[in-house]
């Protein structure tokens, strides 16, 4: 029996949803055959599934049978959010010509119907009437709405400025900043606007992410660093990071670059390479070490060898030149990579480790890149060691051809290798 009564019910709202009840007649209780809390848990599982027509049935419904005001103000919301424009105009206007004095919910709701209807003079005069009313901020918003409609932007931003001037909310700033830069052909006047807001009130998403995409649309590189920065601090995501990365990348600002990579620890690797390049090897070494703790890339090791030696004063202390032939070792066992190969060969060589040893090192690295006046450096400084001056002089000349004379170690093993000729002489 509840079954078939449900069902009925359901029949009834499916071909009645959008009745008019009119409020000046008096509304007779009549006897529900589904209890109250039934039917209002049908009104809300049509609302949840976007069946806006039937949810309103059962409010009308629910009206008719209880007299409860509270049901006719969820039906005009349900008609809302439904978009049933026209049936909200006509109800709304039914009740106030039945002499019923509208809410100002109601009243808004009418405003908006109208707007979405294109009726604009209809809108602005309740827009209007509603302000006088009601001073607050939803109501200045809506009317701001009505001049955007009418494509007044003079008016639109005045009323914009007094809702602001209420209490300084910044979604309405942000509304008019919108509206200098979008309408009033001002983009840095309303990237003023937000930046003295943001002075006197402090910055927030909204409007930090507002200002990104004026200056980005300025192509205004510095103030775009500065706010993607400032977001940064308010919401520290990967994708800020990267663009602030990327802006002191191309604004070749490496040391600015640096300090942020270091107190945000987003891109150590980008960060190593940093180092190196501008032969910061002390901070590298520690860095290179932890890198290769967390990932195992004997990349990392290599690296930090060579670090470790670079930093190292003159003389090296031997225990570090052992500490370093013994992790690059490591590397090229697994790394047949000239970089790595001849660094290890210079090192034995240089520090008169095992100069055969490191003579093979650097002829695994010369088979991968013959040409590579680096290596044929260490090379031809192998040979000298061993006191073959002459085969180390012939690579030499080589060497100047591929490097230049001018390179400082390039200078230093020619004067050592013609001394060693001479001295043979």
């Amino acid at each position: 029996m509840y079954k078939s009564i449900v069902i009925s019910l359901f029949v009834w709202v499916l071909f009645n949803g959008c009745s008019v009840h009119k409020a000046s007649e008096p509304v007779k209780k009549e006897p529900m055959y589904v209890d109250e809390n039934t039917l209002v848990l049908f009104a809300l599982d049509a609302q949840n599934h976007h069946r806006s027509a039937e949810a309103v049935g059962y409010y009308d419904l629910l009206f008719r049978k209880t007299g409860d005001k509270i049901y006719q103000d969820h039906a005009m919301s349900a008609l809302m959010n439904g978009h049933y424009y026209s049936d909200v105009v006509r109800r709304l206007e039914r009740r106030r010509q039945a002499g019923e004095i509208l809410s100002e919910n109601d009243r808004r709701y009418l405003i908006v119907a109208l707007l979405s209807k294109n009726d604009l003079e209809a809108a602005k005069k309740e827009a209007l009437s509603l302000l006088k009313e009601y001073k607050n901020e939803k109501n200045y918003l809506l009317l701001a709405e009505v001049y955007r409609s009418e494509k007044d932007y003079i008016s639109m931003l005045a009323t914009l400025e007094e809702a602001y001037a209420l209490n300084y909310d910044e979604e309405v700033l942000d509304q008019i900043a919108v509206t200098i830069y979008n309408n009033m052909n001002s983009p840095y006047e309303a990237i003023g606007r937000i930046e003295r807001h943001c002075k006197n009130f402090g910055y927030s998403p909204q409007l930090t992410k507002r200002l990104i995409l004026f200056y980005r649309d300025q192509g205004d590189v510095e103030g775009l660093l500065k706010s993607t920065l400032q977001l940064y601090k308010l919401e520290p995501t990967q994708e800020s990071a990267d663009i602030i990365i990327q802006l002191y990348w191309s604004m070749n600002k490496i040391p600015e670059l640096i300090e942020f990579l270091e107190e945000s620890g987003r891109n150590d690797e980008l960060l190593l390479k940093l180092y190196s390049s501008e032969k910061a090897f002390k901070k590298a070494i520690p860095l290179a070490e932890k890198l290769y703790e967390e990932t195992g890339d004997l990349d990392y090791l290599g690296q930090k060898a060579i670090y470790e030696y670079e930093a190292a004063g003159e003389p090296k202390k031997k225990e570090l030149i052992e500490s370093i032939i013994r992790d690059l070792k490591r590397v090229v066992e697994v790394k047949e990579e000239g970089y790595y190969l001849n660094y290890l060969g210079y090192c034995m060589i240089d520090h008169d480790r095992d100069i055969d040893e490191g003579i093979a090192y650097i002829k695994r690295a010369l088979a991968i890149e013959p040409e590579s006046g680096y290596f044929i450096d260490s090379l031809a400084w192998g040979y000298y060691k061993k006191g073959e001056c002459e085969k180390a002089r012939s690579l030499m000349d080589k060497v100047i051809k591929l490097l230049g004379a001018d390179d400082p170690e390039v200078k230093a093993h020619v004067k050592a290798i013609n001394k060693c000729l001479k001295g043979k002489k």
